[in-house]
């Protein structure tokens, strides 16, 4: 009898000793050999065949992972190395590198003008070693203020500096007798003054253009600053509002309770009462004025807004009205809204960022002179040497070459 291991089903001991022995018979009569089993093969076969593929597999794999590894350690070291690719240029960074430069050309030029002759050691955070001439009594400046800047042809910043500055003044020594007994301050002039003619500025708002250097957040100005002219003005465009409504004019009144309580009563339900729905008008919290008077309300159009208005209907008006706080101080204002008419009446539908105009803002074209151009140096518009600026005054000043060489 045999013994069943576990790696097969038990044998038939006597179908195994018969299949050894039996023979079958040929036509001739000759016996052939032992018949051969050809049967299905044994679990015992197909587990042993299924672990052996297994193994192959695992130890390919193996051999694979060993393989790879020194050839990928390899191309690393062969691979050139990359620098990583950075967009730069966006609009959060520009406007973040423009504020910085900005900020430095206020500190820069407020330095250049309040620093005096024995103490410019500390402009060199600023210019580097430029030379440059500095004046016995330095300028006082207070509220300086960014009114321009630009990025010029030079890939350079160009911000121009707007301060409050009083130029510096010696101290009036006291008069001196003279043999005759009349006196004469030592700091007069004898008047004849060949330049008498030219209206100095020695306090105001003046400007100055520096050009800054900006370099991986690193900063210094390109050269000195340069008296400029102060920023040109320009006439106001045409506007679309030509109908003035008359003050018992049913919109006129619903205006004016709008703006009431908006600005004076601060009621929110109040404001809603005016408005077309759907609107998200905000009444002023905490209140900032007593009183408001409407001066005038204008539409827009060559027709005058009905009364009785068909349900839809939408007009333009701008409203000038007088705001009054609680010491009674008047201050004019004006309001752009958009009026929509529903069930017969105006109602307040928008507040305007700006009033309608009836012609295009222009746009300069590139054959068009830079808004950023040197000022003009004729002998009509430029101020005296050594003056910092025109401020108020509209002159231009010294040609920026030679203010870099010379005082404030």
């Amino acid at each position: 009898m045999k013994i069943n291991w576990g790696f097969g089903p038990p044998k038939n001991d006597d179908h195994a000793d018969g299949d050894e022995r039996r023979s079958r018979r040929t036509p001739s009569g000759r016996e052939s050999g032992p018949k051969t089993k050809t049967g299905p093969a044994s679990e015992q076969h197909s587990w042993t065949a299924g672990a052996n593929m297994t193994t192959k597999v695992v130890v390919g794999l193996l051999w694979a992972a060993l393989i790879a590894g020194p050839m990928a350690l390899g191309l690393q070291l062969l691979t050139p190395a990359r620098d990583p690719v950075i967009h730069q240029g966006g609009p959060g960074e520009r406007m973040g590198e423009a504020a910085a430069v900005g900020e430095f050309a206020q500190r820069a030029v407020v330095a250049w003008l309040e620093t005096p002759a024995d103490d410019d050691d500390g402009l060199r955070q600023y210019f580097g070693g430029i030379s440059q001439t500095r004046p016995e009594y330095p300028w006082s400046v207070r509220r300086p203020e960014i009114a321009e800047i630009v990025r010029d042809d030079n890939d350079l910043w160009s911000v121009v500096v707007s301060v409050e500055a009083t130029e510096g003044q010696p101290e009036k020594k006291p008069a001196k007798a003279d043999a005759d007994g009349s006196g004469a301050a030592e700091n007069d002039t004898d008047g004849d003054d060949e330049n008498a003619e030219v209206s100095r500025v020695t306090s105001g708002r003046l400007y100055f253009r520096l050009p800054v250097l900006y370099v991986e957040g690193e900063m210094i100005a390109q050269a000195l600053p340069a008296p400029v002219p102060a920023p040109s003005s320009v006439d106001q465009l045409d506007v679309v509002y030509n109908e003035d409504l008359p003050t018992d004019h049913p919109a006129y009144a619903r205006v004016t309770n709008f703006l009431n309580a908006m600005l004076v009563h601060g009621d929110q339900a109040e404001l809603e009462a005016y408005t077309s729905p759907g609107t998200a008008f905000r009444a002023l919290t905490p209140v900032p004025y007593a009183a408001i008077e409407v001066t005038a309300i204008t539409a827009a159009g060559d027709a005058m807004p009905s009364e009785s208005p068909d349900d839809g209907e939408r007009v333009d008006i701008q409203v000038d009205v007088i705001v009054s706080g609680s010491n009674e101080a008047q201050l004019s204002a004006q309001y752009a809204l958009v009026l929509q008419a529903r069930q017969g009446r105006w109602e307040v539908a928008e507040l305007m960022t700006s009033p309608v105009l009836a012609e295009p803002v222009p746009v300069p074209t590139p054959d068009s002179p830079s808004t950023t151009a040197a000022p003009s140096t004729s002998a009509e518009n430029t101020s005296p040497a050594g003056s910092p600026g025109t401020g108020d005054t509209g002159s231009a000043t010294a040609d920026p070459e030679t203010s870099s060489t010379g005082s404030p």
